[in-house]
This record gives structure tokens, sequence and C-alpha cells, in this order.
């Protein structure tokens, strides 16, 4: 499925010269043979909409938008394309589009879970977004079970709770009919304008040679916030020898294998399962926190040279406020992961060494492991980020020392007396300019112009302060 980037070039240069009819065949060409490329999908889109056919270029921008939830051009492009009339029909096009037709099942877990569930399928029902739905539930004693029977086409399966949901998914897998699973937590729901994007997804990937295990897109909503993220893995085909593993923070593996064994194709796709389980009070009232560090516990305990576990574990540490656990396990996290070349998450653990260090003011911890993941990532934007607050800490904390050093400078002029004699004007004017520029970097206009009026009441003469004091105060050129 690789594509030589090199094949673009002709796109590329047919797009900038107004080629677009060239562009388009082009384009084309290329998603015959691999229609996973989301920005081969993008440049036939703008060959569509340069064209006059509007509604062409929109179902091929989703295409592409499904492919690649993160781009960056979404918003743009739909606007662009917004005002572009529908044009004439394009078979060829929709037949590009046309997908392969699977069933696919959504797998809801539950327990206890009366204050979301009902939330949760009726988003998933009443889009007719799969085609099977089955809610595995561990002998609830609220009123789950109420819930789920007013779906009469939702199935009910219980299965005993052994303290592992790895364990929970695959009993529940077993009751699974359908082509492809998507997995639903009970405190998720799906964004209505994805219903249809499901059933794509499925038929997109499930040609791939490889066995696909796609990550949805979590909206998490937290204290009026909302953050995305895009690492969940829930959906996959059912009878491809795939299956979970871990207590909790469970990961899908090939059967038979370890989590970083085995061939699988990985990507993210436009399903969007908006998630309100991270707000603090139902955290606390769900016990999540303890519940997940005694399970990452065990698997820390049964599988110590296990990267993943450790990041969880040390994660779950940090959240709880056990930060100088948080930091041992996570060192030890990246200590373990620098040996195995399929664990592809050691820029999670990384940036939370540099959170912690950040929130203790251990600049040079931070700073470390902000350029450990920047050798890994050089464009890795988090790193950046967090690599220019420790800088601006680090600027602010030399500022401060560098005012500290200026203000004992009289006093080392009182009692200093060596064989080299100290230049006079520095205690004398010099250090108060100083003084003054410092309080100009730090914004403090006024303070400066209060010392500079002072140099110059005890120093008139002093043109060069005059001068600036008059551009300060506006009356300079």
């Amino acid at each position: 499925m690789q594509t030589n980037a090199l094949e673009f070039e002709p796109i590329i240069e047919a797009l900038k010269m107004k080629r677009y009819k060239e562009a388009e065949t082009q384009s084309v060409r290329i998603l015959q043979h691999n229609r996973l490329i989301a920005q081969v999908w993008v440049y036939l889109g703008e060959a569509l909409m340069h064209q006059g056919y509007g509604k062409a270029a929109r179902m091929v921008f989703d295409r592409a938008w499904l492919l690649d939830p993160q781009s960056g051009w979404v918003r743009a492009v739909y606007e662009a394309v917004s005002g572009v009339p529908d044009g004439p029909e394009r078979a060829s096009i929709q037949e590009l589009l046309a997908v392969k037709k699977v069933t696919v099942a959504a797998a809801i877990l539950a327990y206890n879970s009366d204050r979301s569930l009902e939330r949760c399928l009726t988003a998933l029902t009443e889009t007719n977004a799969v085609d099977e739905f089955v809610v595995i539930d561990s002998y609830s004693t609220d009123r789950t079970v109420e819930i789920v029977r007013q779906f009469s086409q939702v199935k009910l399966v219980n299965v005993d709770w052994h303290e592992d949901f790895a364990d929970k998914r695959n009993q529940g897998l077993k009751h699974v009919e359908s082509d492809w699973v998507l997995w639903v937590d009970a405190d998720e729901y799906l964004f209505p304008e994805d219903q249809h994007a499901i059933r794509q997804v499925a038929g997109i990937f499930d040609e791939v040679t490889i066995p696909p295990v796609l990550m949805i897109w979590q909206v998490n909503e937290m204290q009026g916030t909302v953050s995305d993220e895009f690492s969940q893995h829930r959906m996959f085909p059912t009878k491809r020898g795939l299956s979970y593993k871990g207590r909790v923070h469970e990961q899908i593996v090939l059967d038979g294998q370890g989590i970083f064994d085995g061939d699988t194709y990985r990507q993210s796709v436009r399903i969007r399962l908006l998630h309100d389980g991270y707000e603090p009070t139902v955290v606390q009232q769900e016990k999540k926190l303890e519940r997940n560090l005694k399970l990452l516990k065990q698997m820390v305990e049964d599988e110590p040279g296990n990267p993943g576990w450790l990041l969880y574990y040390g994660r779950e540490n940090m959240v709880a406020g056990n930060l100088d656990k948080a930091v041992e396990v996570l060192t030890l996290a990246e200590e373990k992961a620098a040996g195995l070349t399929n664990f592809g998450r050691t820029l999670d653990i990384l940036m939370y060494l540099v959170k912690i260090h950040l929130s203790r003011k251990e600049l040079d911890q931070a700073d470390q492991a902000c350029k450990r993941a920047i050798q890994i990532a050089p464009n890795f934007p988090d790193a950046i980020y967090y690599m220019a607050q420790i800088q601006m800490r680090q600027a602010i904390g030399l500022l401060q020392t560098a005012e500290a050093s200026l203000r004992s400078v009289k006093g080392h002029y009182q009692e200093y007396r060596g064989s080299t004699p100290a230049d006079t004007q520095i205690p004398q004017w010099r250090t108060d300019v100083a003084l003054a520029d410092l309080a100009l970097i730090s914004g403090k206009k006024v303070e400066a112009i209060s010392i500079f009026k002072r140099i110059l009441e005890q120093y008139p003469d002093l043109d060069v302060i005059r001068k600036r004091l008059a551009q300060l105060e506006g009356h300079g050129k």
C-alpha cells in the first residue's frame, strides 16, 4: 500500500499551472491502486472544485477528511467549495468513492451505567449507524438493564467480571455476529454527522491485506472545555484474529501475540465519539482512578518489562498526585521502550515527564525530556510548545537573577578593595540603567521612566539618558 511521494509531484505541478483536468486524471490513477491516501483525495477534490464540479468535490473532500481526521485544511477547504455549484453528476467519481458493503456491530461496555447509557444507545439506534447493537454488561445493579430493554434492537449480554476489561471485551466479542465491530463505552455517544461514516470506514478498510485496527476520534468534554484524542483503538474486523489484552487501557492484538508483536495496519478515522467520562465528578463517583491504579499495578507486576503498562501506570499516578512514583515509573517506561521498535508512544512518556517536571519547577529535567522528544520527532508540536514554555521560565529566572545581581553591585563596591580598581560609573549610574532596561524587558515602562529620571537628577549631563527618557515619554524621534 506504500506510495512514493514523488508520484504526487505531477499532480501538484498540474494544480499550480491550473491544468485541473490533468490533475484529476493523475489523482484518479493513484487512487485506483490505493484509496487510503487522504492527500490524493484532497488533490482530486481541488481539481474537481476548480472545474465546477462542486457536488463531486464535496464528496471527495469528505472521503479525505474521513481518512485524515486531524487535517488542518478542513475549514478552509469546505468554505471554498461551499460556493461552487453542484455541476453535472460524475459517475466515475462516484464509482471511485464506492465501498464494499459489510456489516458492523456496535459493542457497548456497560456496568451500572444508567447515568449515560440511554444517551449512548439513542445516538446509535436513531441514526441506524450500524447493523447490530450489543451491550456487554456484568450484572448491573442499577437501571442499566431496564434502559437496554427500552431498545428492542439491542442485545444484552452478561459476562462475569474478573477485574479485566480485555477479558470482558473478548467475552462480549463472541456474541458479535457482524463483519466489523466498533467498541463504544457507555459514557460516549456518536456525533450525529458521523452516522454514515461507520459503514463507510469498514467497507474502505475491509480489503486491506494486513489486519486493520482503526482509531476513532474521541472528543472529551470536561469542565466546559473540549479536547480531541486520536489514539483510541476501537474498530476492527471480527474474523481476522484480533482480540484484546490488558486488564485496563486494554490493547488490540493478534491472537497469541504480544501487544508489540504482529503486523497490523493502524490508522485514525473520522468517527467522532463524544465522551464525558473524564469529568471530575464522574471519575470520583465511579472511583475510576482507584480502580485503574489497582489494575495497572497488577499488570506491571505481571509484565514488568512492558512499557505500555508502565506508561499508563505512570500517567494514573500523575493524575492521582503521586508525582515521585509517576516519575519513577515513566522513567522506567522510557528505558524499556528504547529496545522496542514497534512501541510508538515514547513521546507520550516524555510529555508526561515534562508536565510533571514543569509542575515542580524542575526546568533542567523538563528541558532534557523535551530535547529527547524533539530528537525523536523534530516537528512534534507538543515538544516545541513545552520547550518554549521552559525557555520562557528560564528567561524569567535569568532576569530575576540578573536583577538580584545588579541590586547587589553597590554594596559590593563599598566592600571591594582589590588591586584592580572598580569602574566608578557602574555603581554611580550604569547599574541603574541596567535595572531600567530590565524593567522595560518586563513591561514596566513607568518604573523604567522613574529610574531614568532619578539618574538625571544626580547626573544631569548624561545626554544618552536624557535621549532615552525623551523617547520613552514620546518626545524623541
